[in-house]
């Protein structure tokens, strides 16, 4: 019993030790720094306190000014101010409660919500393609099927993303960027289709858009429209030219040679590449903050298990002071 007695104590120290270990752990994450929780809507205007030149170029942008356009407001008006148009024309809209953040698609519809502490925090930077997908479907789609989105060539390797224009100052600037090199055989510019096409422009094409009349259309019953990112050359785009139009080979003529015209130094692949970059350093902050919790927890169990052991160190080394010192009865 005695041995029995013994071994109950010591599991019983070692429970202690444990307790005071875990409770360490729990304390020392408690103390660290204050986890992204879900913080009120930030207005864009915050944002431009730290970054003015990018808010400048989106405010004037087609997110800007999606809820304020006048084409919409009308719209939007004569089909009774119809909720369903706010998921894409608005921030943060709550179907349930049937309101929104802010006006236009700001900041926070592609990079989410700021975190409190940021910065330090960091503040996602390429959300990716699938957030644009949200509200420009058919594009996503089209991009899916085509070349660029086999190449996972981003939205935003073509398209600034605040101001949501061109990277370059014309259509063809930007195709001939990548492809006026000729090493992907579709796309050689001393082909038949280009040699007799000189004076059209890539996206007559390859971007077949439609008429002014069906986007108009997506104003009046939000259904939606191509957009040509498949980067095909469609029948109509052919027939828009050639309906009324006979070629023959005496018209056409001796196939001219084309001249590249652009500088091929690629900063669409260049902006692509540190897109990158960023993303990585984020995963890298992300790891770190993940890290340092593993940690300040360590650190904790630890603080915390050498207390209980100097705790009961403390009792015992007492217990037997006391047992030793205790006085016993004289004898007569």
């Amino acid at each position: 019993m005695a041995i029995f007695s013994r071994y109950s104590r010591y599991f019983l120290y070692l429970l202690i030790i444990v307790g005071c270990a875990l409770i360490g752990g729990v304390i020392a994450e408690a103390s660290g720094p204050a986890q992204e929780g879900t913080p009120p809507p930030s207005p864009p205007s915050d944002c431009a306190q730290c970054h003015l030149d990018i808010v400048q170029g989106w405010q004037t942008s087609t997110h800007a000014m999606a809820f304020s356009d006048t084409m919409f407001q009308e719209a939007w008006t004569a089909q009774r101010k119809n909720p369903v148009c706010l998921g894409c024309h608005t921030t943060g809209y709550k179907v349930s409660e049937g309101t929104y953040a802010h006006e236009g698609v700001s900041c926070e519809a592609c990079h989410g919500q700021t975190p409190e502490n940021h910065p330090p925090a960091p503040m996602l930077v390429d959300p990716g393609v699938e957030v644009c997908a949200d509200c420009h479907t058919t594009t996503f789609q089209e991009w899916k099927l085509s070349g660029h989105g086999e190449q996972q060539l981003a939205c935003t390797t073509c398209h600034k993303p605040h101001p949501q224009t061109l990277r370059f100052e014309t259509a063809n600037e930007l195709c001939l960027n990548c492809h006026e090199d000729g090493t992907d055989a579709p796309y050689k510019p001393e082909t038949f289709a280009h040699q007799t096409h000189m004076e059209q422009s890539c996206t007559d094409c390859h971007w077949f858009r439609p008429d002014p009349e069906d986007v108009a259309e997506h104003l009046v019953s939000g259904n939606l429209f191509p957009t040509g990112h498949t980067s095909r050359v469609e029948t109509t785009s052919c027939t828009t030219c050639h309906a009324e139009e006979v070629l023959t080979s005496n018209e056409l003529g001796a196939a001219p040679t084309i001249e590249p015209q652009f500088p091929s130094d690629n900063p669409a692949l260049e902006a692509e590449v540190r897109i990158k970059e960023l993303e990585s350093e984020v995963d890298t902050v992300k790891a770190q903050a993940a890290n340092n919790s593993a940690l300040r927890v360590l650190q904790g169990v630890i603080v915390g298990a050498a207390l209980g052991g100097i705790a009961i160190f403390t009792v015992m080394r007492f217990r037997r002071v006391a047992s030793k010192t205790h006085i016993q009865p004289k004898e007569e």
